[in-house]
């Protein structure tokens, strides 16, 4: 008698091992894709980059009068938008940017880049003009603009300026910058992070700036000298005496109420433990604050909303494109606009989102801020250096930890199979020569 054929155990084990692999590709899809649920939050339109080349979306604003003109600062360059983010057009700046910001009143645009130093557009960045004059550095990491001046962080410490078109050496130039915040224009104050590894203290603050003597660590405010990646200052209160600041850093999220004499911990919903990537207030009510974060290239950040200065946290993310924040901007809108930079780690590419905030509590009295703009000193400029010193980077995002770790649970799985169908085999052929003729 023929014995009825069996079905191979090897094609059960490779079967198996298929199964498995759809179980894992489908749950990390689903990881991927759960911040894409519904909820406040919007993608815009894809920067249209070519899908072969990796792009970040470091930060996205809009123009406070015009609040759909938008403009991006990317890894490929500067992008703007007349639409929403409905389509997105390429400007003259093309290198590497880790930043744009609007001036004071909303007319003028800048960007920092890596390698070729600040540009200019009046015009929401149909065309660009370079004003390096007093620099000493290429490599320009923040920027925040006031009714007195703009203030630089770069890999050389912090520059000022007044009018935004020459520059002055304000301290810290052994320091490479990544953060500023105006925390008062009259004189000028300012709260600068840097985010060196080996450095005792990465927070400074000084209320005359412009010599290295007016700057102070703030080690209550980044406890242990942590990476600093953000720094934020809110809108003043009618009557208050000092605008609230925020720092994130590698080691989470710190606020201070009284000018940065003393700092508080603050306690994600959660008990998120986040790299703080981006702060944003509210530009019409300090107590209103959204912050997100990234886990260092893991799918392990978010964002999150506070609507009493910090008293409480709650996620704030639905319909994000990711949970890897790398920016975040408000505007003046009603109901509020904020808008928000992701990173895929998946598909290694930058996306840009907005949200009309409808639930937020309504703008406060706040007190008026206006001056005259300050006078820089420029001394001859050098030949500004292009080649960066080495600062503290995350992960980079090329290689992420999700990818690399989804590779090697593959290969382990198909190896499991493997060796499960071939014992499998050998175990039935061992069992056929035993049996009885």
């Amino acid at each position: 008698m023929v014995a009825k054929r069996q079905p191979s155990l090897w094609r059960w084990g490779a079967a198996l091992g298929s199964i498995a692999l759809a179980v894992l590709l489908g749950s990390a899809a689903l990881l991927i894709g759960a911040a894409a649920t519904a909820g406040p939050w919007t993608a815009l339109q894809p920067i249209p980059i070519s899908t072969s080349q990796h792009v970040t979306v470091w930060k996205v604003i809009g123009d406070p009068n015009t609040p759909q003109d938008l403009a991006a600062a990317t890894s490929r360059g500067v992008w703007i938008s007349s639409d929403d983010g409905q389509s997105w057009t390429a400007t003259s700046i093309s290198q590497f940017t880790w930043t744009v910001a609007y001036g004071n009143s909303g007319s003028v645009l800048y960007a920092g880049t890596a390698s070729a130093g600040v540009f200019r557009s009046t015009n929401s960045g149909q065309s660009w003009r370079q004003v390096n004059t007093g620099l000493h550095t290429l490599d320009v990491r923040a920027i925040a603009t006031g009714p007195t001046a703009i203030v630089l962080g770069t890999q050389e410490g912090v520059y000022v300026s007044g009018d935004g078109t020459s520059w002055e050496r304000a301290g810290m130039s052994s320091l490479s910058i990544s953060a500023v915040a105006i925390i008062a224009s009259n004189p000028l104050g300012v709260l600068a992070g840097a985010d060196q590894v080996a450095q005792q203290d990465n927070l400074f603050l000084s209320l005359s700036v412009g010599t290295d003597s007016g700057w102070q660590s703030v080690p209550g405010g980044d406890p242990g000298g942590a990476p600093v990646f953000s720094v934020a200052a809110g809108p003043l209160a009618k009557g208050a005496t000092s605008p609230p600041l925020l720092v994130g850093s590698l080691k989470g999220l710190y606020a201070s109420s009284d000018g940065g004499t003393t700092w508080q911990a603050q306690t994600l919903a959660g008990g998120a433990l986040w790299s703080v990537d981006s702060i944003a207030f509210d530009p019409d009510n300090p107590a209103v604050i959204y912050v997100g974060g990234d886990n260092g290239g893991s799918t392990g950040g978010g964002l999150q909303r506070t609507v009493n200065g910090g008293t409480a946290w709650a996620a704030f993310s639905h319909g994000l494109p990711s949970l890897e924040v790398t920016g975040l901007s408000t505007l003046s809108t009603t109901p509020l606009t904020v808008l928000a930079s992701t990173w895929n780690p998946v598909s290694l590419r930058g996306r840009t989102a907005r949200a009309l905030d409808s639930t937020a509590p309504g703008p406060v009295a706040l007190s008026s801020s206006s001056g005259t703009p300050i006078s820089v000193a420029v001394s001859p400029t050098p030949t500004p250096s292009a080649t960066p010193r080495h600062h503290h980077t995350k992960p980079t995002k090329g290689s992420s930890i999700p990818i690399a770790a989804l590779v090697a649970v593959l290969v382990v799985l198909i190896l499991v199979a493997i060796a499960l169908g071939i014992y499998l085999r050998r175990r039935r052929q061992r069992l056929e020569a035993e049996a009885p003729p």
